[in-house]
This record gives C-alpha cells, sequence and structure tokens, in this order.
C-alpha cells in the first residue's frame, strides 16, 4: 500500500511511517472525490451546472488539493457568469500543483491575463447585477430590471443575473416575460433549482388567478354537457332582452364617453406626466453613473491586480504552513 500523502510504500498495516497517517482511510476518502469529480464531470457535459457545482464542491470537501476538481470548478463558474470565483480557483490550484505542464490553471490564468479587457465587460456585469440587488433592497424594482438588463448584454449566460430579472418580472406580475427567461435559464442550465421554483411559483399564481364557474346541463340524449355558465347566462338574456339590451348598451356606451371625458382623462394626462418625470429622472440618474463606470474601471483593474497579489501571498502563506 502506497500513502497517498507522502507515496511512501507501507509494508506493514495502514499506518504510514513517515507521515504517520492512516494511508487505508485517506485512499477511501480521496477515491470518493474522484468519483464525485466524475459525477460532477459528467453533468457538466450534460449541461447541468447547478448540480455539478454542488457535486464538486462535495468532492473538493474530501480532498481540497484535488486540482482537477477546482480546475472544473473554475470553468463551471466561469460557465455561469462568476468569474472572480473562478479566478480565485485556478490561482488556487496553480499553488497546489506548480508543474505548468501537469496544471491546466496556468493555461486558464494566461488567457485571463491576454484578454483582460474582453473580461472586464464581465466583471462589470457583476457589478450592475450587485446595483441591481441593492435597489431591488429599496423596492426600486424599475431600477433593478434596467441594471439586470445592461448586466445581460455584457454577459448573456449570466445565470444568476437571468434569475434575478425573472423574479422582478414575477413582482411586476409581468408572467409571460419571467418564463421566456427563465425558460432561457433551462437551456443553460437545465436542471437550475431557483428556476425551477420560480416556474412553480408562476404556475400556482396563474391557477389562483384563474376563475372558472362550470355547470352541468343534461342534452337531448341524456348525457351531461359541461358549459361556460355566463355564456349560457348571456344566450338567455340576449333572446329575451335584445331590444333592452341593445338600447342599455349604446346608453352605456355614451355614459362611459361622457365619464372618462371629465373624470378619467384629466386624471390620466397628470398620471402620464407623473410617469414622463419619473424616466426623465432615471436616464438622468443612469447618465450619472454611466459617467462614473468610466472613472472607475482603471481603479477597478488596480483593485483587482491588489486583490490577486493578496490571495497569491495568502495562499502561499497557508501552503507554508501545511508544509511545516
Amino acid at each position: 500500500m502506497r500513502c497517498p500523502i507522502c507515496n511512501t510504500i507501507i509494508e506493514k498495516g495502514h499506518i504510514c511511517p513517515k507521515c504517520n497517517e492512516n494511508a487505508y482511510v485517506l485512499n477511501k476518502i480521496f477515491n470518493i472525490s474522484v468519483r464525485l469529480y466524475n459525477e460532477a464531470l459528467q453533468k457538466a457535459k450534460n449541461k447541468d451546472f447547478s448540480n455539478a457545482i454542488h457535486l464538486i464542491e462535495k468532492s473538493l470537501y474530501f480532498n481540497k488539493n484535488n486540482t482537477e476538481a477546482r480546475n472544473l470548478l473554475g470553468l463551471l463558474y466561469y460557465q455561469v457568469g462568476r468569474l472572480g470565483d473562478a479566478v480565485k480557483q485556478w490561482i488556487l490550484s496553480s499553488n497546489i500543483n506548480k508543474n505548468e505542464n501537469n496544471n491546466k490553471a496556468f493555461y486558464y490564468l494566461e488567457l485571463f491575463n491576454q484578454n483582460i479587457r474582453k473580461f472586464e465587460k464581465l466583471d462589470d456585469a457583476v457589478r450592475l447585477y450587485n446595483q441591481a440587488i441593492k435597489y431591488l433592497k429599496n423596492k426600486d424594482d424599475d431600477l433593478a430590471v434596467i441594471r439586470l438588463k445592461k448586466a445581460l448584454e455584457l454577459n448573456p449566460h449570466f445565470i444568476d443575473a437571468l434569475n434575478l430579472l425573472s423574479f422582478c418580472y414575477i413582482i411586476q406580475k409581468k408572467y409571460n416575460k419571467a418564463l421566456k427567461i427563465l425558460n432561457k435559464i433551462l437551456i443553460l442550465d437545465k436542471n437550475n433549482k431557483l428556476t425551477l421554483k420560480y416556474i412553480q411559483e408562476i404556475e400556482g399564481k396563474k391557477k389562483k388567478n384563474k376563475e372558472e364557474t362550470l355547470v352541468e346541463e343534461y342534452t337531448y340524449n341524456g348525457m351531461i354537457e359541461t358549459i361556460d355558465e355566463d355564456e349560457e347566462y348571456s344566450k338567455i338574456n340576449s333572446r329575451n332582452n335584445s331590444y333592452i339590451a341593445f338600447f342599455s348598451f349604446v346608453f352605456g356606451i355614451l355614459l362611459c364617453g361622457l365619464c372618462m371625458y371629465f373624470l378619467f382623462i384629466p386624471d390620466y394626462i397628470n398620471r402620464k406626466m407623473s410617469e414622463v418625470e419619473k424616466l426623465n429622472n432615471k436616464i438622468t440618474l443612469e447618465k450619472q453613473q454611466e459617467d462614473n463606470i468610466i472613472l472607475q474601471k482603471d481603479e477597478n483593474i488596480k483593485v483587482l491586480q491588489k486583490e490577486n497579489e493578496e490571495i497569491k501571498k495568502q495562499l502561499q502563506s497557508y501552503i507554508d504552513k501545511e508544509n511545516i
């Protein structure tokens, strides 16, 4: 038996004479990590990213030094729009296994450094997503929708932003728009739990709002026919009171027209004017924030570079502690 920690061959028993670890138990644990990694890889190939992420995180729980699992987790994070988490996993992997020929994390980090301008857009999408969350907390879902749409223009595969946008539409009772976005998410991630929960919620609301009153009536051959109660009542009423209904209809139109002219139209105009004013305020606010974006980009780059350096230092100190 070989020790999975120091590769020492154990001739008797299960305890490694060099590192004093139970090699039998460690091999079992590492095998579980490998099995979970294989299951996650299969889920990822089937575009089931949510379950794949869950499995690969469990795999790393059993073996945190599994660089293949960390590299796959970084790719999965990148696929769902979590660029910062993806880069962190690749940096951890590159510090665990420093052999560039056997570790794809170096290749992913090199691509990231070569296409830093492209990845800046993904970072801007995350920032807009965080702004949308703040607007939702302040119960301003209209501005949240605007931010999320801009974020999705920068990163159409940002699943968290798609879920949040569908949630905004559910709040606004725009169920058809929400379902359209949720179906798009299921194409990208077919078993996303939050998406399936939102779909179930919309279907429940639609059933609750749909009120159909039915009555049963016998036909000429004794069979039971199910009909709409309102439709049947309208037929009977039209046969017995056709002239009264006609004059009532004409009188009702005239009365509604007068009411709209004297009551509703001024209020409607005032309401529209207030909406126009609100939209103008939103446009002004957006222009100000877009100007701030240009100024903050260079600062964000510097901050990211500093964070990467700090993460590398922390990882190196962590590795040194483990080696000690």
